[in-house]
């Protein structure tokens, strides 16, 4: 038994454990699916994707070369890393030289596989996870066991039990709601008082040399905001072409990840956050951008069965759909990357030790049909089994004979047949062989019974039958009623302000008509500079929203405008072009967008044509909802780091 096999073999002996994990991810996989259904474009928008991600491996040097001189245009300093250690010594040295020692960190993957944490803790500077999913990990001392929902392995009996080890709720306690509230204390002091802020990266748009960030806490923004330099680390492969590539990237990530329309913070960061005339005029120093370009065996994939999930965007939807994953957990895989993609990429990035890993799929194809970019997984882990075998490092599990078997359709009709003609004589031997007992797994698996019928001879009946159905059908059609019109139809003639009402009460939102405006603004309210000009001219006057990050904490309104409102995903695009600090819109509890009359939109296509690539802000970001969480069993709670509520006023 490979070590990968001993490892699930001691997960799905914990009945408790694989029944919670299986309802969580049917759940997940719930969401997904209604989403996308709504989406009528879908397939043609999987298809780009991958086309684009594709078009970038074909001329891979030439688009990174691309990223690094627009990003040092815009100001970024950017590093590249031939090897994880590479990177980690790049991070301590920017740390080092600011004589930084603490860090507050956002979800990032990729800084989990270079083994960050231990080795800047090592060094004494301490790193803090502050995704909520990812802190209850760090914690109990474990990796993350899903690529978007760390914990999702840990019950709320468990987070609380470990919540009230660390003192930072009442034994107990295993409400979400309170659970979340108790971390969003704990975390917002080290947000506060951080060195620097570090994050991972999504997408690295090569025209315009951006970064891009997507996530649902607020966590990553309040971390890179707070602080004067932000670090990103980040692999080789997340570079896309161009800045209007991202509405198909982003229309199909967040369905595939979480089942949102779109996650509700969108960060594009190109270059650095500038200071206000205020600051500087104060002596403050200037901000710093560093993105930290990973390769770690990435380059070398080109040409493997590996090559093609270089385009994986980490959504997590294979890992959903997969039998093995489903009932093993993450942690059963013992590396980074797990899953159906893990196991593609493992062969490649494991450095060897991880060969076993394409041994952990049924190749059933789920993983395939959901994946956003078209990978195909099942395809890639089946070759990966016969480059291993042929390489002698791995041994394929047949007994003797079978293979030559499998090879000719000939042998293998005639086998089956005679085991089916021999009936419990062949069953007998069967349970003996050595290979079938270890698949049996000590009684966890059993051997169905051969059927009476081959598929082959099921396949070619319907077959027959179908054509059968068809002729009859043929005959008996008339000229019956003209079909309706179709659902596109419709949809194309829905009132735009409406869908994005119900887009943005979706996404956890509320919308407030113009009329409303003072109730929704009242007397203590702060307001950015532009804000407070459009209050003004619906004769609402409010006090200037502070800058400093210690008197924003708490603020229980705060009013800012947004450029554009976008129908399709209930979202709305803030340049921070008004704002003092982008702290503003993140550390007051209640947060209140006005958006033009004319600033609405029906899809990001549309937004992406409006945006100049060579005259990008240095941060924009498309807001949908108010923060949010879902890390404690799949409860969605409102109010993870940022902004509890989010009021929207379209100023018709």
């Amino acid at each position: 038994m490979t070590d990968i096999a001993r490892r699930m073999a001691a997960v799905l002996a914990r009945e408790d454990f694989v029944d919670r994990h299986l309802a969580a991810l049917r759940y997940k996989k719930g969401h997904r699916d209604a989403t996308i259904a709504s989406i009528r474009d879908w397939d043609a928008r999987r298809e780009r994707a991958r086309a684009q991600k594709q078009a970038v491996r074909d001329d891979q040097e030439r688009w990174i070369a691309m990223w690094i001189a627009r990003a040092r245009a815009a100001g970024t300093i950017v590093h590249e890393a031939a090897t994880a250690a590479d990177a980690n010594r790049i991070v301590y040295e920017i740390c080092a030289q600011q004589g930084a020692t603490s860090i507050a960190k956002s979800k990032s993957m990729t800084t989990e596989e270079c083994g960050l944490n231990h080795y800047l803790a090592d060094r004494g500077v301490v790193v803090t996870d502050t995704d909520l999913g990812e802190r209850i990990v760090q914690l109990f001392g474990e990796a993350p066991s899903h690529l978007v929902m760390p914990a999702i392995h840990r019950s709320r009996r468990e987070i609380g039990e470990l919540f009230a080890r660390e003192g930072l709720c009442e034994p107990g306690e295993e409400d979400p709601v309170r659970l979340t509230q108790a971390a969003r204390r704990a975390l917002r002091s080290l947000f506060l008082s951080a060195d620097i802020g570090m994050s991972g990266g999504n997408f690295l748009v090569a025209e315009t040399g951006s970064l891009v960030v997507i996530e649902n806490e607020a966590n990553s923004l309040l971390g890179t905001s707070l602080t004067d330099t932000h670090i990103a680390v980040v692999g080789i492969e997340k570079i896309v072409p161009r800045l209007a590539d991202l509405a198909t990237f982003l229309t199909v990530l967040a369905p595939s990840s979480t089942g949102q329309r779109l996650t509700t913070y969108s960060t594009h960061y190109t270059g650095p956050q500038p200071r206000s005339a205020a600051e500087l005029a104060a002596g403050a120093i200037e901000r710093r951008l560093h993105v930290i370009l990973l390769d770690n065996g990435r380059r070398a994939l080109l040409g493997t069965p590996a090559e093609e999930g270089l385009g994986c965007i980490r959504c997590g939807a294979c890992l959903n759909v997969c039998p093995v994953y489903r009932r093993s957990g993450g942690h059963a895989y013992a590396w980074t990357y797990m899953g159906p993609i893990g196991a593609v990429l493992a062969p490649g990035l494991g450095g060897g030790a991880h060969d076993d890993m394409p041994k952990a799929s049924s190749l059933c194809g789920a993983c395939n049909d959901v994946c956003p970019v078209k990978i195909d997984i099942a395809g890639h882990i089946h070759e990966w089994r016969g480059v291993l075998v042929k390489a002698g490092r791995a041994k394929h599990g047949l007994p003797p004979l079978a293979g030559t078997m499998l090879a000719n359709k000939r042998l293998w009709r005639f086998g089956i047949g005679a085991a089916k003609a021999l009936g419990p004589i062949s069953g007998f031997f069967a349970r003996r062989n050595a290979a079938l007992r270890r698949w049996q797994a000590g009684g966890l698996r059993d051997l169905p019974p051969l059927p009476a019928q081959s598929f082959s001879r099921w396949f070619e009946r319907r077959r027959v039958d179908q054509r059968q159905g068809a002729s009859e059908l043929r005959l008996t059609r008339g000229s019956g009623p003209r079909a309706r019109p179709t659902s596109e139809t419709q949809r194309a003639r829905d009132d735009l302000m409406q869908r994005f009402v119900s887009r943005l009460e979706e996404a956890g939102g509320n919308y407030a008509r113009l009329a409303e405006l003072a109730a929704v603004v009242p007397d203590h309210a702060v307001a950015t500079e532009e804000a407070r000009r459009l209050l003004s001219a619906q004769g609402l006057e409010r006090r200037l929203a502070p800058i400093d990050k210690l008197e924003l904490d708490g603020v229980d309104v705060l009013v800012a405008s947004a450029r554009l409102a976008i129908a399709e995903k209930g979202a709305c695009l803030v340049d921070f072009a008004d704002l003092g600090s982008r702290a503003q819109i993140l550390l007051c509890e209640t947060l209140v967008l006005l958006v033009p009359s004319d600033g609405l939109v029906a899809d990001l296509d549309e937004v992406y044509a409006r945006i100049d690539p060579n005259a990008l802000p240095p941060c924009l970001t498309f807001v949908t909802g108010p923060s949010k969480t879902a890390d404690i069993e799949q409860t969605l709670v409102f109010g993870a780091h940022g902004p509890r509520q989010l009021v929207v006023v379209r100023l018709d």
